[in-house]
Formats: structure tokens, C-alpha cells, sequence
């Protein structure tokens, strides 16, 4: 779009990218291994030769068909059984199932279909989503790889790069597709994986997270895929290097993507603390968000414009919210479709707002072996845990302050199951807004804490340096029942997300 954008989201000036690959291949695999992962990166830049006519580009046509000669084939590896299975702990590393990989590819299809017309290809996406979610998927919107598809387990890793690849992918979804569903997956991602993956102030990050992280230490004893045993750490480049340069197109690229263009309007694809200006029918417009999204419900939109001009506003409602509702200037509230795009036709003159309530209502959802996850909008709820960070690695080059290398160990106790009604969670879970901190995804600026009952559970325990795999069935616990401090998933460094269950 030609909107300037401007949000006061933290970021950086370093967008540098990165393809992945294994370290021990040939000159020909390596080859091979690129040409197959570029091609779907390449349709990026193929894409505007089919902007206005997508059918009457011949040699967009033409260079896309010999990328898919060379590219690989997600759609028959997602078409058959072996795309399900996790891949064994330190086990084989394959670059189909390589977690980074992956999360490129997501756009790949939506993109080609710009240029081929393919319906099957513009479908496909979802489909890929879907069997990511069903085999793969985390709490936190994101799918484990540590490197490769890893499973379900809360205790697997995702790799970083990973982290901020999906995201991209995503926001290219929505400009090609305008599928409100990938804009809803695009804020749980930002808002929970993405903060959590690195420290408040960013200096550093892991090259792997955990749903349920208890501590993060050098673990030689680690059921990572491929990893190493520094990949959980918070340092400058933990595992490998490439994340130190990956991990800032995360939140630059999703300020970037929160406004699109819409015909002569423009359309709100995912919500922060934003603005945007844009010229259309010879008018100057800027349009400001004012919100504490996602800690709060409400959202105030400023139109201004300077002259008379009449265009689209174009709003994403998201899937989760019930009794979603708009208010055009003094007008009355008009209630809004979940999982959709609301669009206000109006004639914009001065200064007009917009006021959006997105309400959050708490659920539950079953997780691995029956875990419980609480979530409540877009935002994921963990344990609160006290935190003892230990500087290791000092003697390595360039890990002077900030940006040093940490081991973080918890100071309070993490095993425990819920006390929960699942069929009316609101009754078991209060929820309570506090100030949003000057960094508002870290446990001191969290905006929201959550209460909730549960019981210590003495038998689940630290296995292999981890938590212990969440038990399959509910757990007896003669322990007293105490109340616990739950804060969204993306201001937690260490945390327990996916809980057992206790029984009654």
C-alpha cells in the first residue's frame, strides 16, 4: 500500500533474512535444498506482474512454472501420513519437514495462485494450517520445530525464525485471500509466540521456545529433534546464529501489514497501537488507532481527512469475539459479524471516530494428553513464575552486556493442575486489567492477570531438565487448593500453559 505507517510497537532497523539449512550438505543438496525453498519467496516479486490482469502474464506464467519444476512439492508431502508424524527426538534432519521451511511455504501457493488461478492453490493454505494444527500446533497459534515438525508436546520446541516466517506468510494471506482467519492467527501469533521468544527488552531471545517452559538451561540431557543443548537459553545467538537476525521482521512487518489498501479505502488487518495516511480521490486521510489492544476490548479509530471524500473503512471482526459492536460518530452501536470484514461506507470530512468493543470471553480447549489451555481474545494465559537469571557464557566473544547469554531458572513452584468447570470457564477464572507496563509483554508490565484454583502436583516432576510430559489421565492431589496467578502467555519468560487436569 502507499499509507505510511507508523505504531509504537518496539522493533528494529535490522530486517535481515535468512533461508535455513542443515550445515552438513553438499554443494549440489544445498543447491537443490535452496532453488526448492526460494521459489516460494521468489513469487513475492512475481506477484506484481499479475496485480492487475493475474491471467494475462505469460512470463510471469512462464518463470513461475519453472520455479515449480525446481521448487518442492508441499502438496502431495501434505496429502500423505508421513507430513503427521513428529519427527523423532535427536533424530533426522529434513529439510520437508524443517519448521522454517514450513512456515515459508504457507504463503507460497496463495501467492502462485496469482498467477496460475488455481483454485486448488489459493485453498491450499488453510489446508496446510489445518494439518499443522491437528499434528503440530501449540497454544500459542504457532506449530513445534525443533528444527523439524516436532509434535504436539507443550514441552517441544519452535524455532524463532520460525516464529517470525509464519507471521510474514500470514500477512501475505490476508492481502491475497482477504481471509479474516489469517489476520485472527496473525495477532495470536504476534501477541503470544513472538514476545515470548525473547527477553522484555530484546537484547535476548532462544532460538527455541517452550508452551511449557519451567526453566531454560544448558541441557545436554534435551528431546530436542535436532537442536543443541543451548537452544532454550536467552543469549545473543543460542544453537545457531540465525535468529540473532531473523527475529526483528517480526514486529516491523506486522506494522507494516496492520493497514491495507481497499479499493480507495483502507482496511484494518490485525489491531495495535497505529496510524496510517494514504491519498485517495485527492484527499489527504490519516487514520489513528488508539487502543490498549490486546489487554482491553475497546479500540478508538480517528478519521481525518482534509477535505470532503467519500471511501470504504474497511474492519476486521475477529472469529473469537461475541456481541462485537461500531459506533460511527455520534451515531448509534451497530453490532458486527464474527469473522469477518465489516465495511463502513461513509463521507469522511474533518475529524470522525470510530469506536470498536471487541469482547473477550474466557474458554478452555483440550490440548496434548488432555491438558488444559485458557485463552481469552487473542491472548493465551500462563503460569506466573518467579524468575532467577544466571549470566553464563561470558567468556564467549561479544557476549558483553546487554547482550549476554542467561540461564533462567523458576523461584517459585510450576507444578500444578487447574480446579476448572470446563463447561462454564467464566465461573473458575477471574480476570483483572492493570496498567499496561512501558514494556507491556514482560511480567512486570502485563495488562491483564488472570486468578484461577489449583492443587500442586508432586508427582510431575523435571524429566530430561524439562517439565515432565503433561499426564494423559486427570491427577488426585490431596494438596491444598491455592490460588494462582495466570498472565498472558507473551509477557512470561518461563511458564506453564498447558496444565493437567485434576480430578474432583
Amino acid at each position: 500500500m502507499t499509507a505510511v505507517i507508523r505504531a509504537s510497537w518496539p522493533g528494529s532497523r535490522n530486517t535481515s533474512h535468512c533461508f535455513s539449512e542443515p550445515m552438513n550438505m553438499s554443494q549440489i543438496q544445498r543447491r537443490q535444498f535452496l532453488a526448492g525453498i526460494a521459489g516460494g519467496a521468489t513469487t513475492i516479486v512475481l506477484s506484481p506482474l499479475s496485480s492487475a490482469k493475474p491471467a494475462a502474464s505469460p512470463l510471469g506464467r512462464r518463470f513461475k512454472s519453472g520455479l515449480a519444476e525446481q521448487g518442492f512439492d508441499y502438496m502431495t508431502l501434505y496429502g500423505g501420513e508421513d507430513v503427521t508424524q513428529p519427527t523423532p527426538r535427536r533424530g533426522l534432519w529434513r529439510s520437508d519437514k524443517h519448521v522454517v521451511n514450513t512456515a515459508m511455504a504457507i504463503k507460497t501457493y496463495a501467492l502462485s495462485w496469482r498467477l496460475t488461478r488455481r483454485e486448488t492453490e489459493r485453498t491450499f493454505p488453510a489446508r496446510m494450517l489445518e494439518i499443522l494444527d491437528r499434528y503440530h500446533g501449540q497454544a500459542n497459534g504457532m506449530f513445534s520445530g525443533d528444527e523439524c515438525l516436532s509434535g504436539k508436546s507443550p514441552t517441544q520446541g519452535t524455532e524463532l525464525c520460525a516464529v517470525v516466517e509464519t507471521m510474514y506468510s500470514l500477512e501475505h494471506l490476508i492481502s491475497v485471500t482477504g481471509d479474516p482467519a489469517f489476520g485472527d492467527r496473525l495477532e495470536r501469533i504476534a501477541f503470544n509466540a513472538l514476545p515470548a521468544t525473547f527477553a522484555p527488552d530484546m537484547w535476548s531471545h532462544q532460538y527455541d521456545q517452550q508452551v511449557n517452559q519451567v526453566q531454560c538451561t544448558i541441557n545436554p540431557d534435551h528431546m530436542w529433534a535436532t537442536n543443541g543443548p543451548e537452544s532454550n537459553l536467552y543469549g545473543l545467538e543460542p544453537n545457531y546464529g540465525c535468529c540473532a537476525a531473523n527475529m526483528h521482521q517480526g514486529w516491523p512487518k506486522f506494522v507494516a501489514h496492520l493497514w491495507m489498501r481497499e479499493g480507495e479505502g483502507i482496511a484494518a488487518t490485525a489491531y495495535a497501537p497505529s496510524s496510517a495516511r494514504f491519498e485517495t480521490r485527492g484527499a489527504q486521510v490519516r487514520v489513528a488507532l488508539d487502543t490498549d489492544y490486546p489487554f482491553r476490548e475497546t479500540l478508538t479509530l480517528t478519521v481525518t481527512t482534509d477535505k470532503a471524500v467519500r471511501f470504504p473503512l474497511v474492519l476486521r471482526v475477529p472469529a473469537w469475539t461475541e456481541g462485537a459492536t461500531i459506533r460511527v460518530a455520534d451515531g448509534s452501536a451497530k453490532r458486527l459479524k464474527p469473522g469477518s470484514f465489516h465495511k463502513v461506507e461513509h463521507q469522511w470530512q474533518g475529524t470522525v471516530e470510530v469506536d470498536l468493543c471487541f469482547p473477550m470471553k474466557v474458554k478452555t480447549s483440550r490440548r496434548y494428553n488432555g491438558a488444559l489451555a485458557i485463552e481469552r481474545g487473542p491472548l493465551v494465559y500462563s503460569l506466573k513464575l518467579g524468575e532467577n537469571w544466571t549470566r553464563v557464557n561470558a567468556d564467549k566473544p561479544h557476549r558483553e552486556l546487554p547482550h549476554g547469554d542467561f540461564e533462567v531458572r523458576p523461584t517459585t513452584p510450576w507444578n500444578y493442575g487447574l480446579l476448572m468447570d470446563e463447561a462454564k470457564p467464566e465461573t473458575s477464572v477471574t480476570f483483572d486489567e492493570q496498567p499496561v507496563g512501558e514494556r507491556p509483554f514482560s511480567p512486570e508490565g502485563a495488562g491483564v492477570v488472570a486468578k484461577v484454583k489449583g492443587r500442586k502436583l508432586p508427582g510431575w516432576k523435571l524429566e530430561h531438565g524439562w517439565a515432565a510430559e503433561v499426564p494423559h489421565e486427570p491427577q488426585s492431589s490431596k494438596e491444598p487448593i491455592e490460588e494462582l496467578t495466570l498472565i498472558p502467555y507473551g509477557c512470561t519468560n518461563i511458564r506453564v500453559t498447558e496444565f493437567p487436569r485434576i480430578k474432583e
